[in-house]
């Protein structure tokens, strides 16, 4: 019969960097020497992004030395949690987690709870017709700043 060897966990600190954009945030963790079948990743119902991971560093007759990390993050709810996906390569674990996408009406729309409608028009659409509203606003300004210069300098209005 053969005695069980003794475990010892070797606990690290993983180095992240998150980028932040306007469409989505990117998180990559460092987790050279691992290999993706010893990665864990889960969202919780809580709002909780959790990433975990473990692997033999050593394993002698009697001793084995595993190495492990756990990284929690909050994720808002300014992500699409169905969206969120991962790449594992090169030893760094990419993660790219989409924003929602305001619509037009979610300031007019809001609900009670402060949560925005999903409903209308996508953001860029409405960035669009904005650009579209300015220019027609522009244009009927110089067109009325043209008629006025006109009428001042040929009809011969006298106030009396």
């Amino acid at each position: 019969m053969q005695a069980s060897k003794e475990t010892s966990y070797e606990d690290f600190e993983p180095l992240c960097k998150w980028r932040r954009d306007q469409n989505c945030d990117k998180l990559e963790v460092h987790l050279q020497g691992f290999k993706r079948q010893q990665l864990k990743i889960q969202i919780h119902s809580s709002g909780i992004l959790e990433i975990s991971g473990e692997r033999l560093m050593e394993e002698g007759r009697s001793k084995r030395t595993i190495s492990r990390f756990r990284k929690e993050f909050p994720i808002s709810e300014d992500y699409q949690r169905t969206q969120i996906h991962a790449k594992f390569y090169n030893g760094i674990l990419h993660l790219v987690m989409p924003k929602q996408i305001p619509t037009i009406s979610a300031a007019a729309d809001e609900n009670n709870d402060g949560k925005a409608s999903s409903s209308g028009t996508s953001y860029l659409t409405c960035l669009m017709k904005n650009k579209n509203m300015a220019l027609e606003i522009m244009v009927l300004a110089i067109s009325l700043a043209i008629v006025g210069a006109y009428v001042k300098k040929y009809c011969q209005c006298s106030l009396q």
